[in-house]
């Protein structure tokens, strides 16, 4: 878990600002039907100007230590894998 704030923090405009909740750490599958050992969750921070940022989905996948964060945009890559794993 901490491996995770840390990676998903490192994305956001303020990483000590940062806010976690609903953080849950699971085996899914992807897409392929292959086991993934996954932290899903939602975070918030603060934007560069000092205003709060929304609340917002990410994806962290423990064997590869890669994050995402999605960021509204429907077909990013983060809202994609987000959508497969974590629903």
């Amino acid at each position: 878990m901490d491996k995770a704030k840390v990676a998903i923090s490192a994305k956001m405009e303020d990483p000590e600002s940062t806010e976690f909740t609903d953080m849950k750490r699971t085996m899914r599958k992807n897409m392929l039907g292959r086991p993934v050992d996954t932290i899903c969750g939602r975070v918030k921070g603060r934007s560069a100007s000092g205003g709060e940022t929304a609340e917002r989905p990410f994806l962290y996948l423990v064997k590869e230590e890669e994050a995402y964060v999605v960021d509204g945009k429907s077909g990013s890559a983060a809202s994609t894998a987000h959508r497969n794993i974590c629903n």
